[in-house]
């Protein structure tokens, strides 16, 4: 759980915050989203902490940090994704959290649904501030490639997670 806190939490924050400077969005949205990010960050940091004080739990903790941070995503997503097209990066780290300690079948099932947001919220978006039209064929074809990119590199992930157990667990 802590190599997701080192390296995907930092790629999050940095992801926000590029798409905060370069895209320039209006304050309200600014604002919002470092309003979810900080909260974010207290949970996950507040539940990270506390993982071992409730060891009987730590299973279900887990679980709502990876349920708390895809649905921290999807808001984010929303927000900034109309200004940062790399937004949708932000659904590979629940999946990817979920790897590290959930069977494979519950990280497709993370990946799955993560995936099916994310194409939700494209849809939700093209149809609010589009020309009510829904969808295009290059916004399905985008969002169908990067849904099926969240599922491969869950799965991937998942398989090196057991792989390293596994090669930990033969050296004993």
């Amino acid at each position: 759980m802590h190599i997701l806190n080192y390296y995907f939490t930092p790629f999050a924050v940095i992801l926000i915050l590029f798409a905060l400077f370069f895209s320039e969005p209006e304050r309200a949205v600014t604002y919002a989203s470092f309003a979810i990010l900080a909260a974010a960050f207290a949970a996950n940091y507040w539940l990270g902490s506390n993982v071992y004080r409730f060891m009987r739990w730590s299973r279900h903790i887990r679980a709502v940090t990876v349920w708390i941070n895809l649905g921290v995503s999807a808001a984010l997503f929303y927000l900034l994704s109309a200004y940062w097209a790399p937004m949708w990066l932000l659904f590979l780290t629940a999946p990817a959290a979920s790897a590290m300690y959930m069977k494979k079948w519950q990280v497709f099932l993370t990946a799955l649904f993560a995936s099916g947001i994310m194409v939700g919220l494209y849809y939700a978006r093209s149809v609010a501030y589009g020309d009510g039209g829904g969808m295009g064929a290059q916004l399905w074809g985008m969002a169908a490639s990067q849904a099926v990119f969240i599922i491969f590199f869950s799965m991937f992930t998942s398989a090196m997670a057991e792989m390293i157990v596994k090669v930990r667990d033969s050296q004993r």
